[in-house]
């Protein structure tokens, strides 16, 4: 009887190597060298990087052992892909002009909207629907930033879609509702303190019969644009979360209910594996904090993120270089598993985007989609010890 070959491990004929044999190597390279001021990095977030990572740095990580789409989310919410939506955003100035530009975009790739209608223009149910004319909401994610007219709009968008009979199960999408942005932006609430909130529980309510569509976006971009470092962005619009959801629960919503309607919005900057870290240290927090309020329904723990690329960091002297910028900013975002991204056009630091730009910006996400695969693949980044320990660090300083 013939007898089966066992298997050899890869790397098997090299003897391991202890951490302290790596260090007194080092050590001895460096000829007398200070190794803190050398070789350890001082991230700016509260906490050092050394200059490598083993197998042994993962052994007291607590979420290592938790697959993508379950508690607390650090892999990711989903359990077989790594999807998102490519959202490109249009100003609202003439409803038919902006209809038109919407059903262009769609036909280039764009799978998710966002309306950025003018302060000074109070919408009608007409014009919402003159805006949204021939565009399946059931298919398409529609976000509508509309400041003070953000519970018109989600009143408006409830009764089209019924009006239109789609399925409201896969009616996806938010309006920039954020009191607490506005604070702390302008140092005062668009209306007072307590109406802020009264008005936010009334569009939860409104919302009431879409699932998935989200009233209340929490701005870290705001944070991050004036110039944050990664823990403060992660800290202060997590602090935000947790103060939406104390006063809603004072006014008698359950966490389950408010949870779903909460949308995260972060800039994704230059610092590439920090920014991948950020986005799973945050879904890590969020989880936690939804789970301390006593929250009975595990998809309510689920952190919804959109994502943008910085603005602070572009450049207007050489601006095909922030091509190359955005494009790695998200890189970070995407491997990170974030649910929808929107990439400034590449001109955007000192003029209107161009037709050009535009279409630029859109194929950054197409190319990392349906060339590079970024979509197929989820939490690429688990097991990397250098990102696993940025995470936690992120989380604990966070």
């Amino acid at each position: 009887m013939e007898q089966k070959e066992k298997p050899v491990k890869l790397f098997a004929e090299f003897p391991p190597v202890e951490t302290k044999d790596w260090e007194s190597v080092i050590t001895a390279d460096l000829k007398g060298g200070d190794y803190s001021k050398k070789l350890i990095w001082d991230t700016g977030n509260g906490f050092l990087v050394k200059p490598y990572y083993r197998a042994e740095d993962l052994l007291n990580l607590p979420f290592l052992n938790t697959l993508p789409g379950k508690f607390p989310y650090v892999r990711g919410n989903k359990t077989n892909n790594n999807d998102w939506y490519i959202r490109q955003d249009i100003k609202v100035d003439d409803i038919q002009a902006a209809n038109k530009k919407a059903l262009e975009v769609l036909m280039k790739g764009v799978n998710s909207l966002g309306f950025i209608i003018n302060p000074k223009f109070e919408p009608t149910m007409d014009e919402i629907e003159s805006l949204c004319e021939n565009i399946f909401a059931d298919a398409v994610e529609l976000n509508f930033v509309c400041y003070h007219n953000s519970l018109k709009v989600v009143q408006y968008v409830e009764k089209l879609v019924k009006k239109y009979n789609r399925n409201l199960d896969k009616i996806y999408g938010s309006v920039d509702f954020d009191p607490l942005g506005q604070f702390a932006i302008h140092g005062h609430f668009p209306v007072s303190s307590e109406a802020s909130f009264d008005l936010a529980k009334q569009m939860i309510d409104a919302a009431g019969h879409l699932p998935h569509f989200r009233v209340i976006t929490i701005n870290g971009t705001y944070f991050h644009n004036s110039g944050s470092s990664i823990v403060e962005e992660l800290a202060f619009s997590l602090a935000q979360g947790s103060n939406y959801l104390t006063q809603l629960t004072e006014r008698g919503l359950t966490v389950d209910k408010i949870a779903p309607k909460i949308k995260f919005q972060f800039a994704v900057g230059s610092n590439y594996f920090l920014e991948i870290a950020k986005f799973r240290a945050a879904r890590l927090l969020w989880a936690q904090i939804i789970k301390s309020y006593g929250c009975s329904n595990e998809k309510a723990e689920v952190m919804n993120i959109h994502a943008s690329t910085s603005s602070w960091n572009k450049t207007v002297y050489d601006p095909y270089v922030n091509v190359l910028r955005t494009t790695t900013e998200s890189m970070s975002a995407i491997i990170a598993g974030i649910d929808s991204l929107t990439v400034s056009p590449f001109n955007t630091t000192y003029e209107e985007a161009s037709d050009f730009s535009e279409r630029i910006a859109r194929n950054q996400q197409l190319l990392l989609k349906e060339e590079s695969y970024f979509d197929k693949v989820t939490d690429p980044s688990a097991g990397s010890y250098y990102i696993e320990n940025l995470t936690d660090s992120i989380a604990d300083q966070a």
